[in-house]
């Protein structure tokens, strides 16, 4: 059994844990994910995504649960961009409980094209229902999310982002699970958030710990030549 170690970004596990097998890094971009339009912009260093409507693993029974993710990106990753984070589960239904397992989840976005994304990674989930009758564990292998940015994702749904998991076969870990279950779930980030690659300008907007401190705001936006927050450029 592999830990999870991956955006994660599970069999309702998948996304919520992800195990995924993506693009291969010679088809994709060095990766980075802003908070405005490129071609300049502040890197994202904490991701927050929530579940579009319930998640749901569609077997017997099927399982609905809301999803939350909170990550921080891992500094020098580009190809791919590794996200360590953690998933929580609420609200489910047929009185099941999921949580992850051998947590924190790395997830690995990997940028294919325009504000388009590769959301791969390693994950085991355990789902409990009808009181224990149900306990197993799914991992998420084979899976793979389609990650849109702020500029093609669905403008009513999702408009600062998604990624999106329709219909694909999990695998069952270990226990007492039905012999097949179908994960469905997109997922979008709080704010918006734009797929970009990282051979732009793009920078962290960090507070000062020396006398170089010339932002107010915590985007570097407002030169104020008094704040207390300064640009780091990547690399």
């Amino acid at each position: 059994m592999k830990p999870i170690k991956m955006l994660g970004l599970a069999a309702l596990a998948a996304l919520m844990a992800m195990a995924f097998v993506g693009a291969s890094s010679a088809m994709a971009e060095e990766t980075a994910l802003c908070m405005e339009e490129p071609p300049e912009c502040v890197a994202l260093e904490h991701v927050h995504e929530t579940s579009v409507g319930k998640a749901k693993l569609l077997s017997e029974p099927t399982v609905e649960c809301d999803v939350l993710f909170l990550g921080d990106t891992v500094s020098g990753t580009s190809k791919p961009l590794h996200i360590n984070g953690t998933f929580t589960y609420t609200n489910c239904n047929n009185s099941c409980s999921v949580e992850e397992v051998n947590g924190p989840a790395l997830i690995k976005v990997l940028k294919t094209a325009t504000e388009l994304s590769s959301v791969t990674g390693e994950g085991l989930v355990k789902l409990t229902c009808f009181f224990g009758f149900i306990k197993c564990a799914y991992n998420g292998e084979g899976l793979e999310g389609h990650g849109l940015g702020a500029l093609k994702s669905d403008a009513k749904t999702a408009p600062n982002g998604s990624v999106i998991i329709t219909c694909q076969e999990t695998k069952i870990e270990s226990g007492t699970c039905p012999k097949e279950a179908f994960l469905d779930i997109t997922t979008t980030p709080l704010l918006p958030t734009y797929i970009v690659s990282k051979s732009g300008a793009l920078w962290l907007c960090q507070k000062g710990t020396t006398g170089a401190e010339l932002y107010k705001d915590e985007k570097c936006l407002e030169d104020t030549g008094n704040g207390n927050y300064k640009k780091v450029m990547l690399p």
